[in-house]
């Protein structure tokens, strides 16, 4: 009786430290210690990319089979893992592709044709074609401050960022708040649109040099290019 005993009072205690332990722990994302997602590759076959996507995030990535066996050598890091994800699919020359979201977690990305627009793919799985605006909201230049990067990077009056380290700029005050989250010895990639025609730069984080303003633009100005 008392073994019977003792193996019920076991067979208990070792059911509640089970049930104790949070069943999404191993789901969990891995940060660094400033709290941001990591990939990086060296000299990486996009085959061993993905799978290490698969492996460490639990996500899916479909479309790119015929390249896997193309090299890549980068880092990235970000806050979240879609904007992790949208730098690389940016790095690759990725355009359209479509993320998968569900209960709220990236699960699946694919890379669409070029004739298909970008969507995103809503929790039951089911997405309608964008309709895109006739005006966005942009940060525009005003003016660049002597001896600043922006100076450096020969930025202009006039030219719009749209985007900054993989997040989409739609104000002035928006990218304030992004520049202000990045230290002054990271690596940012900023994309600026200047007469419909795009660049990207590489440039240090904090101050830019900048005195910008939020305006409506034509869609059409930027669709071209972005």
């Amino acid at each position: 009786m008392k073994r019977i005993h003792l193996l019920l009072y076991f067979f208990l205690f070792w059911t509640a430290f089970w049930v104790a332990v949070p069943v999404n722990a191993s789901n969990e994302i891995p940060r660094n210690a400033n709290g941001n997602i990591i990939i990086d590759a060296q000299d990486s076959d996009l085959f061993e990319i993905i799978k290490e996507l698969y492996d460490k995030y639990s996500v899916e990535v479909l479309g790119l089979e015929s390249r896997k066996s193309e090299k890549f050598t980068f880092s990235f890091e970000a806050d979240t893992l879609e904007t992790l994800l949208r730098k690389l699919l940016r790095y690759l020359g990725v355009k359209n592709f479509a993320i998968q979201f569900v209960d709220a977690r990236l699960t699946r990305i694919m890379v669409l044709p070029e004739s298909v627009s970008d969507i995103t793919i809503s929790e039951n799985q089911q997405a309608d074609r964008w309709n895109p605006p006739e005006s966005i909201s942009v940060a525009q230049i005003m003016s660049v401050v002597e001896f600043s990067q922006a100076q450096t990077l020969d930025l202009t009056a006039g030219d719009i960022i749209i985007e900054y380290d993989g997040v989409r700029i739609s104000s002035a005050q928006q990218l304030v708040e992004e520049v202000e989250k990045k230290a002054e010895n990271s690596q940012v990639d900023m994309i600026v649109i200047r007469e419909r025609n795009s660049m990207r730069l590489i440039l240090a984080g904090g101050t830019i040099g900048v005195r910008i303003r939020t305006k409506n633009i034509s869609y059409e100005e930027i669709d071209v290019v972005y």
